[in-house]
């Protein structure tokens, strides 16, 4: 049986990887594409949204049968209400549906699973997994005990990034300068010394911060951080606009010892030394992110190259960092991955390789509307360079993957959404705001919602529910008014016109019994739910799968490679993500996951008659062997 690879980038444009592949930037994957099947018309579930589509590629089912139905999970005590209220959906035992690794072991297959969504904890038994509750490695969205974050929040093993600054940037450790006294290597007076305590922001768990302390030289024009005056060596040296060598610290935790590895970026340091501007990434610990848990050990000891960091955005968007610097740091993460994936796949016994890249999504998230229709040519020629520098290093990083995975390994690049920006002109879609204009919801003086007043609400991306008096604790409609509310959410929505566009950003509102046509339904479905137009506002969730406006497609990625599949080749026919499960399963012999609802590519298959011809094979062997059996048996001999 081949080895099945598959490597999942969040977000990505796949008009934007058709044309860097054009221009011969990204030779991995257009190697894979020349030798392998684009699927030009991959759509994915709704809402196009993170937990829930990697859940499909996982297991080959719709939202509706694992039961992830959008980014959050709806409260199970009161009302679903907005993300705020509802915990993220990254928990694994909220997962109604097997993986194809899981059905794997019941062939005896192993798995190695790298960062992938929604499977913390670990089901599988014999293989290895590293993260999986969170978008990074060390980036939790639920508590240590497996208690799921309510809203956006998140956790981080060991510490989250910092920046420590003389300037006045928001959520930034403010630093205060003197003149250097009592240091081993610096004379008295001529550098500058500031302290900062690190490792103290979104702990997984306490953690006693460490004192840093640094020796600032602005003439040479480099700041350096020690734990003692007098030690000879510090723990990390910045040079100007330049990163530090990746360092460590052992931090005191409630879980003992731990050892976290980071860079650091003196982003700023002027002349006088009176304007200084360090980075420190997250401090990175694997501990307790591993199956099995020793693993953790071993994998800080042997990748010595990129690290398993947070990259978000929000370090660009609170002023920390510039664009360029952001560019670095998802290099950093891809980087990591590409090293673990390959350590692994040369030193251990496994089959199939699933993994999860999430660069895509922060970026377009913080830049695509800029890139799209920014006035300003400098910033989007800018961002543009960033767009073409994170999918360089992620096909970097599928180099290094295909290097460990060997050249007979069936290799699937996918996604689980793309991304669109929005049209300049409009003004924003608020649901609760639709619905309260059409005096299905109801506010008091104070803000809140005013419950016993209230028809109906939003709950999480792309749903609204009937407030019934049945269902909820402070309803206030009647079973028997049900369908007469829900109509009223339907003509509320697709009556409204966005007041900078005139249009309305609605392509459909469906009830609930109607969106089983999408793949949704069960008891995490609202009463109505509905998908937006792509040049709506926000970059993906409420989009419609197939929508493209501008620079953006919604549309997801699927390109095939490896034996038994066809070779560039363009798939022009509709495939769905949910299809991929079951095409590896047809190609491979494992066996098909319980609840796996997608379809095989035939059309992508060199022979598409592949297991019938391997099967007539068999039969005629057993019936020639069965022939030579009974002509054996017949056989008598006499000796007169």
């Amino acid at each position: 049986m081949p080895k099945v690879v598959v490597i999942g980038l969040d977000a990505p444009i796949t008009k934007s990887l058709l044309r860097f592949m054009d221009e011969g930037l990204l030779p991995n994957m257009d190697n894979l594409r020349k030798n392998g099947v684009w699927c030009y018309n991959c759509l994915v579930p709704h809402p196009t949204i993170t937990p829930p589509n990697w859940t499909t590629i996982a297991t080959g089912a719709y939202p509706g049968t694992h039961q992830i139905t959008c980014f959050h999970i709806p409260a199970e005590d009161g009302y679903p209400g907005s993300p705020e209220l509802c915990m993220q959906a990254f928990r694994s035992i909220d997962v109604k549906a097997e993986t194809l690794w899981e059905a794997g072991e019941r062939a005896d297959k192993r798995a190695i699973v790298i960062n992938y969504p929604t499977t913390w904890p670990p089901k599988m038994k014999s293989g290895i997994q590293i993260g999986g509750f969170g978008l990074h490695i060390t980036d939790w969205r639920m508590t240590e005990d497996g208690k799921g974050l309510k809203g956006w929040r998140w956790l981080i093993n060991l510490a989250d990034h910092q920046c420590a600054t003389t300037q006045d940037l928001p959520l930034a450790d403010k630093l205060v300068l003197s003149p250097c006294r009592g240091w081993r290597n610096s004379p008295n007076g001529q550098n500058l010394e500031a302290e900062v305590e690190v490792g103290k922001y979104n702990t997984l768990y306490p953690v006693h911060p460490v004192k840093l302390l640094l020796l600032i030289k602005p003439e040479e024009g480099i700041v350096e951080g020690y734990k003692d005056k007098n030690d000879e060596e510090p723990v990390f040296r910045a040079i100007r606009g330049k990163w530090s060598e990746r360092a460590s610290l052992r931090f005191h935790t409630e879980k003992g010892e731990r050892d976290a590895y980071f860079k650091v970026k003196l982003l700023e340091l002027s002349e006088n030394g009176r304007d200084l501007k360090l980075y420190f990434t997250t401090f990175c610990s694997i501990e307790g992110a591993t199956y099995p848990p020793e693993l953790a050990r071993e994998i800080e000891m042997r990748i010595d190259k990129g690290l398993p960091l947070r990259a978000m955005e929000d370090a660009v968007t609170l002023g920390w960092i510039d664009y360029e610097t952001y560019g670095e740091i998802l290099d950093m993460e891809n980087i990591w991955l590409g090293e673990t994936a390959f350590y692994l796949m040369t030193t251990k016994e496994w089959d199939i390789y699933y993994m999860h890249a999430h660069a895509p999504d922060h970026t377009y998230h913080l830049m695509i509307n800029n890139l799209d229709h920014s006035p300003n040519e400098e910033l989007r020629n800018r961002l543009a360079k960033l767009e073409q520098n994170f999918y360089e290093s992620l096909d970097r990083m599928i180099g290094r993957i295909k290097e460990g995975a060997g050249e007979d390994a069936i290799i699937a690049l996918v996604s689980d959404h793309g991304a669109c920006p929005t049209h300049p002109q409009y003004k924003g879609v608020s649901i609760n705001g639709i619905l309260a204009n059409a005096g299905l919801l109801k506010y008091k003086e104070d803000g809140r919602i005013d419950w016993e007043r209230t028809l109906a609400f939003e709950d999480r991306s792309v749903y609204i529910w009937v407030n019934l008096k049945s269902r909820f604790p402070f309803g206030s409609v009647e079973d028997s008014d049900y369908e007469e509310v829900r109509q009223r959410i339907i003509n509320a929505l697709l009556s409204y016109r966005d007041p900078g566009t005139g249009r309305c950003p609605f392509a459909f509102v469906f009830r609930k019994e109607e969106a089983i046509m999408l793949g949704l339904r069960g008891e995490r479905v609202g009463d109505v739910v509905f998908g937006m137009f792509p040049e709506a506002p926000g970059e993906h969730g409420r989009h419609i799968t197939s929508g493209e406006y501008s620079i953006g497609s919604m549309k997801g990625l699927l390109l095939l490679s490896g034996p038994g599949i066809r070779k560039g080749v363009v798939l022009e026919r509709q495939v769905n993500i949910a299809d991929l499960v079951p095409t590896i399963c047809y190609l491979t012999g494992i066996p098909v996951p319980k609840q796996c609802e997608g379809a095989v590519i035939y059309q992508a298959l060199e022979n598409e008659n592949q297991p019938w011809d391997e099967l007539h094979k068999l039969e005629e062997k057993y019936r020639k062997l069965e022939e030579t059996i009974r002509v054996m048996r017949s056989l008598t001999h006499s000796y007169e």
